[in-house]
C-alpha cells in the first residue's frame, strides 16, 4: 500500500501562494505516475467559491474514489475557501473519527497590516484496508513566538487518543504536518512503539512533517520529495 502524506496549502507558483486548477491538474498527477493508494492531506480546500473540494476533484481524475474530510477554518492564502485534512484512499473506508485539538487562541501582530490568529487544528481517523490513518495538523506556535512545549497538554490530549487508538489497532499510520520536528516530545507514548520515517526538513530548513507508523510494520520504501507546494511530499510504501 502506498501512502502519502501532503500539506497542500501553499502552491509557490503564485506569488500569493493560491492554488487554482492547475494546482489540482498537478496533484492528480503526482498520485497517478507514483501509483499513490492512499493520499493524506493537511490544509487542504474542503469548501470554496472558485474549485471544487479536493476530495471531488480527485475522485474524477485519479483511481482514489474513497475520501472522509475535516473541516476545520477558512483558509487564509485562499481567500474565500475553508480547509481541515482530508484523505482519499483507492480502497473503501469503513468509517472515520475527528479529533479537535484545543485552541489557545493566540494572537501576534507582526505589523501594522498582519495580524495572526490561530487557527482550530485537529486530526482525522479513517479505518481503511485494515489499516487505521490518522492525519492532521497542529497549530504552528513559531508564528505566534511560542514554543509547542509550553502548551504540552494540548499534545499530551492527543498522544492519549493516538496511544488509545494504536491499542485498538497497532496497524496504524499517524502522518501530518506537527509544525515541530520532536514527535518524541509531543507524543511520548506512541513514539514507544512507533517509528517515524521522515528524518530531514520538509519545509525551509525545519522539519515540520511526520510519517510515524508501529515498529512491526514493514517499510517497502520511503521517499521525500520537492514539489510545487511549500511543504515537501512524503510518499511511503508500506507492507
Amino acid at each position: 500500500m502506498k501512502v502519502i502524506t501532503w500539506n497542500i496549502g501553499e502552491d509557490e507558483r503564485d506569488k500569493e501562494g493560491k492554488l487554482d486548477i492547475k494546482s489540482y491538474e498537478y496533484i492528480a498527477d503526482i498520485i497517478n505516475n507514483n501509483d499513490v493508494d492512499v493520499a493524506c492531506f493537511q490544509e487542504a480546500i474542503t469548501t470554496s467559491s472558485y474549485l471544487p473540494k479536493i476530495s471531488e476533484y480527485l475522485k474524477e481524475k485519479t483511481k482514489l474514489k474513497y475520501s472522509s474530510e475535516y473541516e476545520l477554518s477558512d483558509s487564509h492564502i485562499n481567500i474565500g475557501s475553508k480547509m481541515g485534512v482530508v484523505i482519499c484512499s483507492k480502497y473503501k473506508i469503513e468509517s472515520s473519527d475527528t479529533f479537535l485539538l484545543d485552541n489557545p487562541n493566540l494572537i501576534y501582530k507582526a505589523s501594522e497590516e498582519k495580524t495572526y490568529y490561530s487557527h482550530d487544528k485537529g486530526f482525522l481517523i479513517s479505518y481503511i484496508n485494515d489499516f487505521t490513518i490518522i492525519t492532521g495538523h497542529c497549530l504552528p506556535f513559531h508564528v505566534f513566538k511560542k514554543e509547542p512545549i509550553d502548551y504540552i497538554e494540548i499534545y499530551k490530549k492527543a498522544d492519549d487518543k493516538f496511544i488509545n487508538e494504536y491499542n485498538k489497532n497497532n496497524k496504524i499510520i499517524l502522518c501530518g504536518d506537527f509544525n515541530y520536528d520532536d514527535v518524541n516530545l509531543l507524543f511520548p507514548k506512541m513514539m514507544k512503539n512507533c517509528k517515524d520515517l521522515i528524518n530531514c526538513t520538509t519545509r525551509k530548513d525545519k522539519q515540520l512533517d511526520h510519517f510515524i507508523v508501529d515498529k512491526n510494520i514493514k517499510v517497502i520504501s520511503s521517499n521525500i520529495m520537492d514539489n510545487y507546494f511549500d511543504h515537501k511530499l512524503g510518499i511511503f510504501e508500506i507492507d
